[in-house]
C-alpha cells in the first residue's frame, strides 16, 4: 500500500492547505490591556556625560490600561542612595515595543525626565528598556510581580 503523499501533486496540496491555515492564525498584538500591571525592575548603568558614574535603580511600578504609570524605587547615583516616586506615561505599539516619559521626584521635586523606549515579552510578564537621555547608558529590565486577577 503506499502513502497518498508519496505523490507529489498530493504533498503540494497538503502544503498549500497547512499554509492558508497559518495565515488564518492571528498573530497576538499587544495592547495596553496586555501590559497592565505591576513590575519590579532593576535599573543599571552609566551616567557618561557628564561624568557623574554608575547608575543603579530597583524598584515597582504599576502599568495602568489608560497609559499612565506610578510606582517608587531606590537610586543609587555614583554610590550616592535616594528614595524616588516615579510617574508618567506610556504607550504600547501591536508589536509590543513601545515608549515612556517618566518624570522622577524626590519629595515634591521633579528631579530628571526621563524618556525611555521598551519591549514587552514573555507574554507580557517581562519588559526590557533603554533610556534615550543623551549622556546616559542605562538599561532596565522588569518582571510582572503578578496578574492582576490573583
Amino acid at each position: 500500500m503506499k502513502l497518498m503523499l508519496a505523490n507529489p501533486r498530493s504533498r503540494f496540496l497538503l502544503f498549500s492547505a497547512l499554509l492558508a491555515l497559518a495565515q488564518i492564525a492571528p498573530a497576538h498584538e499587544c495592547t495596553l490591556a496586555d501590559v497592565a500591571g505591576r513590575y519590579g525592575y532593576t535599573s543599571s548603568g552609566t551616567i557618561v556625560s557628564p561624568p557623574v558614574g554608575p547608575f543603579t535603580a530597583i524598584g515597582q511600578i504599576a502599568f495602568s490600561e489608560s497609559g499612565t504609570l506610578s510606582g517608587s524605587q531606590t537610586t543609587s547615583i555614583a554610590g550616592n542612595l535616594f528614595s524616588e516616586i516615579v510617574q508618567g506615561t506610556f504607550t504600547v505599539n501591536p508589536d509590543c515595543t513601545g515608549s515612556a516619559t517618566v518624570h522622577v521626584f524626590r519629595g515634591t521635586v521633579v528631579v530628571r525626565t526621563s524618556s525611555l523606549s521598551l519591549v514587552w515579552d514573555i507574554r507580557q510578564n517581562e519588559a526590557r528598556g533603554l533610556f534615550l537621555t543623551p549622556g546616559t547608558n542605562i538599561s532596565i529590565e522588569g518582571r510582572r510581580m503578578f496578574k492582576e486577577e490573583d
